[in-house]
């Protein structure tokens, strides 16, 4: 756990929880300082566990943090701190790569990332890819891997959650409103590049 208080704000986390996360998990993704990044990240936040905001994420903020993560090797993140990576996943019917950004947990190395389904969309479509194709391949800064992906199992998902909600608290806001969690641990099998 990063603090015995709870996060700042509306269920935000705070910029000492961030930078303790970072020091735990070892991120290494950097961002562009100063109170822009932080004032979009709290707007990011803000809407984020709303239905406009999730739509916004997913068509607007995920392609354009996609596209920044690539051009600068993950070293600029809309997401100022939060670590940032990017997973390319085969589709489940089209056989087509897709690349979606992912904030994530670091655990050595292992990778977490989660879905939290609000209820009023359908499933999100990398997490159908990688039930379907585990093996994916992962982005973190100047790094690609090949990886195998798993579901967090029971124990694993205990351990995992109350981090991971503390990058991004909407995953607990629409788990609290009857969404289905989607964590999926990403264990490396070989060095890409």
């Amino acid at each position: 756990m990063f603090n015995s208080r709870q996060p700042t704000g509306a269920g935000r986390a705070s910029v000492r929880d961030v930078r303790l996360w970072r020091s735990r998990y070892g991120a290494r993704t950097m961002g562009p300082v100063g109170g822009f990044t932080r004032a979009l990240l709290r707007v990011v936040r803000g809407v984020g566990g709303t239905r406009p905001g999730v739509v916004v994420i997913g068509r607007v903020v995920s392609p354009v943090q996609r596209w920044l993560y690539r051009a600068t090797r993950g070293r600029v993140s809309l997401t100022g701190q939060a670590p940032v990576l990017l997973i390319t996943t085969t589709g489940r019917r089209t056989g087509k790569e897709r690349t979606v950004p992912l904030l994530y947990l670091r655990d050595g190395e292992r990778f977490v990332v989660c879905n939290v389904n609000p209820g009023f969309e359908r499933p999100n479509p990398w997490t159908l890819n990688l039930r379907a194709h585990p093996h994916v391949h992962v982005q973190v800064g100047r790094d690609t891997f090949d990886v195998l992906a798993h579901e967090a199992s029971v124990d694993e998902l205990d351990r995992y959650w109350p981090d991971l909600t503390r990058i991004w608290p909407a995953y607990q806001a629409f788990h609290d409103k009857g969404g289905a969690r989607s964590v999926f641990v990403l264990e490396r099998t070989e060095r890409r590049s």
